[in-house]
């Protein structure tokens, strides 16, 4: 009769920690939602309470703006700021751009932003891209 009862009891337990497990596989974010390292919403553009875009991403997304390597062969290193399909120069161009201007900032790696923005490796080594657009993608 003892065995039963321990059999009870441990089915209970079990029972009771599945919900407990659940909840674990959000990872804390709230609503199950995780952020993505590469991309800026505008929830959390708006949410840095910065004065331009610069400044939301050395809050938010600080790695963006690092420069790692300083020069490959001949070439310096850079990290390129594009405006929807516009290449507006390096980071700087971000202190001109204020918050609300922004829908969505996103991050490419340099091989990745090679690719996507063709013509961008002439005769400069790209470390990464940062595009900032003003209007949903697919948009007008």
């Amino acid at each position: 009769m003892s065995s039963r009862r321990t059999g009870t009891v441990a089915l209970a337990l079990f029972l009771a920690s599945i919900p407990i497990l659940g909840c674990a596989s959000t990872g804390g974010q709230s609503g199950g939602e995780s952020v993505d390292p590469n991309r800026l919403t505008r929830e959390e553009i708006l949410g840095a309470e910065a004065t331009n875009l610069y400044e939301v991403i050395q809050r938010l997304r600080p790695r963006w703006l690092v420069v790692r390597s300083q020069r490959s062969f001949s070439m310096e290193t850079e990290i390129v700021v594009f405006q929807n399909d516009m290449d507006l120069g390096g980071p700087e161009a971000l202190r001109q751009m204020t918050p609300e201007l922004a829908y969505e900032i996103e991050y490419l790696e340099g091989s990745r932003a090679a690719t996507a923005l063709p013509g961008l490796m002439s005769g400069r080594h790209i470390q990464g891209a940062i595009i900032v657009r003003t209007r949903p993608s697919g948009g007008l």
